[in-house]
């Protein structure tokens, strides 16, 4: 009995396939840019735009160092207190993303992917403030200025989350969310500003969706 179990493992063993096609280390690299905020940017009549790219290297069909460096702005005129808001500046991300679906044994990675990832975003920026009404509250009364340039610089991390497909060779099309969260805050005393670039309006975190089409080569 324990011989026949034996035997039954081991040929087992030697019938199982190998996988062999194996996948390189360096895959090529992908080029893309984001359909959503080029739209918004240029169809819509928004307060803000923003115009993103990104270039990411794979490494296996399982890992996914990326950069993404954009050109963003705003100019508001708030319906509340008509105060005005005025910047735009470059940003950049830096991060990781992984493919989660498994190369099966004995064939090619497949072409979908789906990821999940980290990102460091970056940006350093001038604004404007217009109307800014500053009250006295020891003699009473208000004033409206003009607060000139300010400066700030800003950063933060992402968590992201999405799907690729590629629809034609070598060209890939995906949507990627993203839950934002600042690192850096507002100086205390200064008029802080409404708009970040690269992050978007100014808060302790949000969500935002890209819609990408880029080229693997």
């Amino acid at each position: 009995m324990c011989l026949t179990v034996f035997t039954a493992n081991a040929q087992k063993k030697i019938i199982e396939p190998k996988d062999t096609i194996k996948t390189p280390f360096y895959s090529g690299f992908i080029v893309q840019g984001d359909i959503i905020s080029l739209a918004t940017s240029v169809i819509g009549k928004s307060e803000t735009y923003s115009y993103e790219g990104a270039i990411q290297i794979d490494f296996k069909h399982k890992f996914y160092p990326i950069i993404e460096v954009g050109f963003a702005g705003a100019d508001r005129i708030s319906t509340v207190n008509n105060v005005g808001f005025k910047t735009d500046a470059p940003f950049a991300r830096i991060g990781i993303d992984f493919n989660l679906i498994k190369k099966k044994p004995n064939s090619k990675p497949n072409s979908s992917l789906f990821i999940v990832g980290l990102r460091f975003g970056m940006t350093k920026f001038n604004y404007s403030l217009t109307n800014l009404t500053i009250t006295d509250e020891y003699w009473g009364g208000s004033e409206s200025v003009y607060t000139g340039s300010q400066s700030s610089a800003r950063t933060w991390w992402e968590i992201v989350a999405g799907v690729r497909v590629e629809v034609i060779k070598n060209v890939y099309m995906g949507w990627t969310v993203r839950n934002k969260n600042q690192i850096s805050s507002d100086v205390a005393g200064a008029p802080a500003p409404w708009y970040i670039p690269g992050f978007g309006a100014n808060a302790s975190s949000h969500w935002d969706l890209n819609y990408t089409i880029g080229y693997h080569f």
